[in-house]
């Protein structure tokens, strides 16, 4: 017990101490990249929310339920600070903290696989997808899936809270994805069979067992008249499945008191119509499901090819002749060029790229292993494969998201590729095969998380820092800082203030978060000077008509458009700027 006591403590520690180093690097990274468009737009979706407005009345981006997890935390920040200063910094660093707790929490969870659930906990923690380091729709679903899989599979004798906590985390994830519900549908449905097949063959034994008085002779060796007696796996059982759906329904009452407490029942009706009808997203289910495969083959060929053509020769070897080192040395020859490609020489979202070709590795290593691991098997990385598919319909990003979400599937893997190695306990030059595959997979993940910048220039070049507003603290470009400075410039000029109602044409959430100014958009993601949508909008919630609309590019052509033409009829007046032009009610605040 001292002994097993000792290695559990020193596995503690390892991963602890390459945590908080891995913490504080990425600590320092959070200062850097001024990301104009989605970064700030999760934390200005908030913050309508949070000014008063209504949840699927006001707001008609069709991901927004995201902002219902993330509207307490905003909440307890603004607790602390009455404006926006500072606020993307801020949400980087509780970003980063949510990181460290799942990647804990998988840690604790994966006592089972011994030594190597360090590195699957790690993995997590240093994948973000596109390298967005805030709380989003992306990283919380993939947060609560990787939550919901751990609990199930790495649970060995779980408890009625573990499932309501199970419940949390689902319905965290359907919140995030709402293409989630899907998993948790499936799961429900797998439980209700799995329980009626275990039922009906009670049944039959009991029945046997009345007529046949040697059954119970049996019974003491686990078979009753030929049939194995039924062990339900507890994450299996129906009952258990329903405290699953307690803890998921205490969300849902939560989400429903907080979206009526804002609209009706009337005003979401008329509104939903608009919510789901978003074009960017609008493909049909078949070309969104071919689109997936071809999308995997055309990026990751060489491994999906080498897992094909193993799987057909584990398939036709039948005297298992082929040994098992074989297989490995041929899935880790195709999967390492392709991480080392993604990671290291890919210029766009290599730290997305990256994640997907483990994924193979990992099925090949489960399929050799003697001493299979099916609960993980079924019960995360299948169900992490098909979450890929659900990752895919939710989003017009194609091959980024769904590389991303490959962050789930890959994790496992880690573990089924060290079940495998450490089979081949002949073969010990293999470890260090396998050493390599996961060096390149952690050096190259660390490198993208360090040095690639989503939507500004390269990290040598940001070396501005942003003195006040949102990204108060965040180190830029020169280019960016002129913009930045500009744009408050010209909403402190006006000024904007919080008796006015703010809309801005172009992509620049972060405009909402440097005002005091109601949103005036049904979306603070882009709204282009063409949208048909903003007389509808308008038309429907007269009362969000703004005062002040900002247009973030400057062209004349631009107060030729239908959008503007639109707010001058109503004695809106143009006012150039330094970085755009302004139009300005007559009756504003602002004027």
């Amino acid at each position: 017990m001292a002994e097993k006591r000792k290695r559990f403590t020193t596995e503690f520690w390892i991963f602890a101490g390459a945590l908080l180093l891995l913490f504080s690097v990425f600590l320092w990274r959070q200062f850097y990249g001024f990301n104009k468009n989605d970064e700030i737009f999760y934390i200005s979706t908030v913050y309508r929310f949070f000014q008063g407005d209504a949840m699927l009345v006001d707001e008609w981006n069709n991901v927004q339920l995201f902002a219902f997890i993330t509207y307490p935390l905003y909440c307890f920040i603004r607790f602390f600070q009455n404006s926006n200063e500072g606020i993307v910094l801020i949400f980087r660093i509780v970003y980063l903290i949510f990181q460290a707790s799942v990647a804990v929490y998988c840690f604790c969870r994966m006592k089972s696989a011994g030594w190597i659930r360090i590195l699957p906990a790690l993995y997590y923690f240093i994948t973000t997808p596109y390298n967005i380091n805030s709380l989003s729709y992306n990283t919380l679903a993939f947060g609560f899936v990787l939550l919901s899989f751990v609990t199930v599979a790495c649970t060995e004798t779980p408890k009625i809270f573990d499932f309501i906590v199970l419940g949390f985390f689902m319905a965290g994830a359907v919140l995030a994805n709402p293409y989630a519900v899907l998993l948790f549908l499936i799961y429900g449905a797998v439980c209700v069979v799995v329980s009626l097949i275990s039922s009906v063959r009670k049944q039959r034994q009991s029945r046997q067992r009345s007529v046949s008085p040697a059954a119970v002779e049996t019974e003491s060796s686990g078979r009753i008249c030929g049939q194995a007696t039924i062990q339900v796996p507890e994450a299996l059982r129906f009952k258990n499945y329903l405290f699953v759906c307690l803890g998921a329904f205490l969300i849902f009452v939560l989400f429903v008191l907080f979206v009526f407490s804002r609209g009706t029942f009337e005003e979401i009706l008329e509104c939903i119509t608009y919510i789901v009808m978003d074009s960017e997203r609008q493909k049909s289910f078949w070309e969104k499901f071919v689109r997936y495969f071809i999308r995997i083959h055309r990026y990751y060929r060489i491994p999906l090819y080498m897992t094909g053509l193993l799987l057909l020769l584990w398939l036709a070897d039948r005297g298992k002749k082929i040994p098992s080192s074989l297989y490995l040395v041929l899935i880790f020859s195709a999967t390492i060029p392709s991480i080392l490609y993604y990671g290291f020489f890919w210029e766009m979202v290599g730290i997305n790229y990256m994640l997907i070709p483990l994924a193979f590795a990992g099925f090949i290593s489960y399929l050799i292993t003697e001493d299979r691991n099916r609960k993980l098997f079924y019960g995360w990385y299948l169900p992490g494969l098909f979450y890929t598919l659900l990752a895919h319909f939710a989003t017009n990003t194609g091959i980024y998201t769904v590389s991303a979400s490959y962050m789930i599937p890959s994790a496992v893997s880690i573990i089924f590729i060290g079940k495998a190695v450490g089979e081949q306990k002949k073969t010990v030059w293999l470890r260090t095969f396998a050493i390599a595959l996961f060096s390149v997979q952690f050096a190259a993940g660390i490198y993208q998380r360090i040095f690639y910048v989503w939507g500004d220039d390269h990290l040598p070049y940001l070396t501005r820092t942003l003195s006040e507003g949102p990204l108060k603290g965040i180190r830029t470009s020169e280019e960016n800082e002129k913009l930045y400075e500009d744009v408050l410039m010209d909403l402190k000029e006006v000024p904007v203030t919080s008796a006015d109602r703010l809309l801005v044409i172009g992509i620049a959430p972060w405009m909402y978060l440097s005002t005091e100014a109601e949103c005036a958009a049904y979306s603070t993601w882009e709204i282009s000077e063409t949208d048909p949508l903003i007389p509808v909008y308008y038309e429907i919630r007269r009362e969000k008509l703004p005062t002040v609309v900002y247009f973030y590019e400057y062209e004349e052509s631009i107060l030729e458009t239908e959008t503007a033409s639109y707010f001058m009829d109503q004695g809106f007046e143009p006012v150039r700027m330094r970085r755009g032009i302004l139009l300005l009610n007559q009756d504003s605040a602002a004027g």
